[in-house]
């Protein structure tokens, strides 16, 4: 008899009365046959009537490739100016119509910047009295040293508050200016400042350089923000993410890129910034930068047009200026300049009437970032910015079915929008309108199709391959072939049809030895 499995070759001799037969044969023994045992049961999904839940232990999950793992005109002041006219970007921003509302005189705009002429007619009664961190003197004079000079600091300071005196441009407000000379005519800059007897509300930064913002100046701009102080900034001109770029990307720094007069991205602008104004595209023609005060090789003083989110920057500034005239304080005139922006091609193009009239309104501004793909049954969350002075209510309200809420409400700063699609959720694009202050916000939600949903359910052993069976969605009794011994058994609702347990998915497991009977599983 063979004790192990083979092939075998052997004869079979018969003999009697003098005769002898051999007869060759093969003997195949197979290898022994495991026992068979089942499993059988039902699984529950829910909690059907008269059966208690019960607790299975810790929840695993499967991962793909195996594992586990747990408008309207008016006329104002300031359009009277001669070179009114060829300034589009003040009525791009609608500066004109908010001018009868406020001018920004008082306010004190801090320009840290090349220096400024200070004989410069565009610029008289403007000027404060200022600082030379280059050459560490009280004198912000921006010498002339070549031909090439752009004389950024004028042209910047110009563009948020040269004076409304019947000569040459309109400022955007009628702010002074606190004029520092921080960069030489080539953009070095110098460290260190002198007390100020001027306090600054708004702090225009035109300036930009690549990389993260650095601890020593992000420490200034959290200073300057606790004192009350605004800080605009130009997203720069790399036609890159403005986040790569200091200061923008420092915190607690409103970042301003550039559009030309169609209202479209300048092609030089950085991209991503949070508020668009009007900072020139010279491709279209040169009256489409921005016209500024400088000062030109063989005529002298003068204006000349250039762009650049340098050029954005102080029209910003500017419309800080008269919104914080008007006795707001600067987390409010920010969410207001965010709230009353308009809608452009490329982003929020600033609007000083919105801005003006999202102040009334408490100058909130209501900020959505992205949006949300859910199949039925599948939860997501979308962070929300909530800029006010205080924190606010805010109102949620989701489309056709969909159950939302915002955590914290009432909400200052950074929030969260969670959202639940139910299981009968139809697909299409769906909306949750987000309202405080009288301001809205919307977060777009997208529902796809959902799969057909089904029960998956595997029979593990200690050693060896998992059986695998699928039931309807409601569940239903079952009965798997297994050999004898403990198994592991997971029931889960599949609901995207991938055979794979996700992490919102109900599920269920026990413990069990085949043969059994009576096994019952509760998917919930």
């Amino acid at each position: 008899m063979a004790k192990e499995a083979g092939t075998y070759s052997a004869r079979v001799v018969a003999e009697g009365e003098g005769l002898r037969r051999e007869v060759p044969f093969r003997l195949v023994v197979a290898e022994p046959r495991a026992e068979r045992a089942a499993l059988e049961g039902t699984v529950y999904v829910g909690v059907p009537e008269g059966l208690s839940p019960q607790a299975w232990g810790g929840r695993w999950y499967r991962a793909p490739g195996g594992g586990l793992f747990p408008d309207r005109s008016l006329r104002a002041q300031g359009q009277g100016e001669p070179l009114f006219p060829r300034q589009w970007g003040l009525a791009l921003a609608g500066f004109p119509e908010a001018w009868a509302r406020g001018r920004g005189e008082g306010v004190v705009v801090a320009v840290p910047d090349t220096g400024v002429l200070k004989d410069h007619p565009d610029l008289q009664g403007a000027l404060l009295p200022g600082l030379d961190l280059v050459d560490g003197d009280a004198d912000p004079e921006e010498p002339v040293v070549g031909g090439r000079q752009t004389f950024h600091g004028s042209h910047v300071a110009s563009i948020a508050a040269a004076p409304w005196n019947g000569v040459g441009m309109a400022g955007a407000s009628q702010a002074r200016v606190l004029p520092i000379r921080l960069l030489d005519p080539g953009g070095s800059d110098r460290e260190g400042l002198p007390p100020n007897p001027h306090p600054a509300r708004v702090v225009n930064l035109s300036l930009a350089g690549a990389g993260p913002c650095s601890a020593p100046l992000q420490e200034a701009i959290d200073e300057a923000r606790a004192r009350g102080v605004l800080v605009v900034a130009a997203a720069g001109n790399q036609g890159e993410d403005y986040r790569g770029y200091f200061p923008a990307n420092c915190r607690g720094v409103l970042a301003v890129g550039a559009v030309g007069p169609d209202g479209r991205l300048a092609p030089y602008a950085n991209r991503g910034a949070p508020l668009l104004a009007p900072g020139g595209n010279m491709g279209l023609g040169l009256e489409a930068g921005i016209l500024g005060a400088g000062f030109l090789p063989g005529q002298g003083m003068g204006w000349r047009y250039l762009q650049g989110t340098s050029q954005a920057a102080p029209h910003v500034a500017g419309a800080a200026a008269i919104l914080l005239g008007m006795g707001a304080d600067p987390d409010a005139v920010q969410g207001a300049l965010l709230a009353g922006a308009r809608r452009g091609p490329d982003g929020l193009l600033l609007h000083l009437p919105g801005a003006l009239l999202a102040l009334e309104g408490g100058g909130v501004a209501l900020e959505v970032e992205g949006g949300l793909d859910l199949r039925p049954g599948e939860a997501g969350a979308l962070p929300v910015r909530v800029l006010s002075p205080t924190p606010v209510p805010v109102g949620v309200y989701p489309e056709g079915g969909l159950s939302a809420y915002l955590f914290p409400n009432p909400a200052k700063g950074e929030a969260v929008l969670r959202v639940y699609a139910p299981e009968a959720t139809p697909p299409g694009p769906y909306r949750v309108r987000l309202r405080a202050g009288g301001q809205a916000a919307l977060a777009e939600v997208r529902v796809a199709q959902a799969p057909a949903a089904r029960v998956v359910l595997e029979a593990c052993p200690l050693v060896g391959d998992c059986a695998v069976l699928t039931l309807p969605r409601e569940g239903g009794p079952f009965r798997l072939e297994a050999s004898p011994g403990p198994h592991r058994l997971l029931a889960f609702l599949d609901r995207d049809g991938d055979g794979l347990l996700d992490r919102d998915e109900p599920w269920a497991e026990a413990q069990v030895s085949a043969p059994a009977r009576g096994v019952r599983l509760l998917v919930r």
